[in-house]
């Protein structure tokens, strides 16, 4: 796949692309490399598994754009928005663009939805679509795209995704966030349906997709 990309890169980045400090942060090494492959030699690529190491990269090094996946080894989708929540308050003049593994529409379209001037595209997507988001040079508007005709997790349903992961009781959770068992159970059936979920265990392998784990919100 490095090969390929390399190849199809042939003028059609290198001119757009020049004497940019772009920050990668993804826990897959094999996506580091691919990113360098693509972009050397005109620019520098500084890779990154955790949200921790970036932020201190961002500390010392000025950087230009930011190529991030929805989660990490030990962040979650709900460390990566607040993540890019400040990234837009404090780096405005940062581009973002999301390469992910994640095929979820409605998380997708969140994403997409909640973060200005965020482009989210998927691994999964062909070289040429990968290709065009990563034309780091071109400016998006404040709106990039108009909302989707797609579903699309609300603020509060992306809200609650850490608390089903953290407990099975829906009596507990309603406890813990102070909201009825009812409305607990609307959230609950309405980001089933935005999932194509069937089954519990559907949706807490979904969970773990977006970096959720028991273990580490008790």
């Amino acid at each position: 796949m490095l090969k390929s990309w390399s190849s199809r890169l042939n003028g059609f980045l290198i001119v757009q692309l020049t004497n940019m400090n772009i920050l990668s942060i993804d826990a897959n090494n094999w996506v580091a490399l691919g990113l360098q492959e693509l972009l050397k030699p005109h620019h520098q690529l500084i890779s990154c598994a955790s949200l921790g190491k970036a932020k201190q990269v961002l500390i010392y090094q000025h950087i230009d754009a930011i190529i991030i996946e929805l989660k990490t080894e030990v962040d979650d989708v709900e460390s990566i928005y607040a993540f890019l929540r400040l990234i837009q308050a404090l780096y405005p003049q940062v581009r973002v663009r999301v390469l992910t593994a994640i095929t979820d529409a409605a998380l997708l379209n969140f994403f997409t939805h909640e973060i200005n001037a965020v482009q989210v595209m998927t691994k999964k997507a062909s070289l040429n679509k990968i290709l065009s988001s990563l034309n780091l040079t071109t400016e998006l508007p404040h709106k990039m795209l108009p909302r989707s005709s797609l579903p699309a997790l609300s603020q509060q349903e992306f809200n609650m995704l850490k608390w089903f992961a953290r407990f099975s009781s829906q009596q507990e959770i309603a406890l813990r966030v102070r909201l009825h068992n009812k409305t607990i159970s609307h959230y609950k059936r309405s980001i089933y349906s935005k999932l194509h979920c069937e089954n519990n265990v559907q949706f807490h392998e979904r969970l773990m997709q977006y970096g959720f784990n028991r273990t580490h919100l008790t």
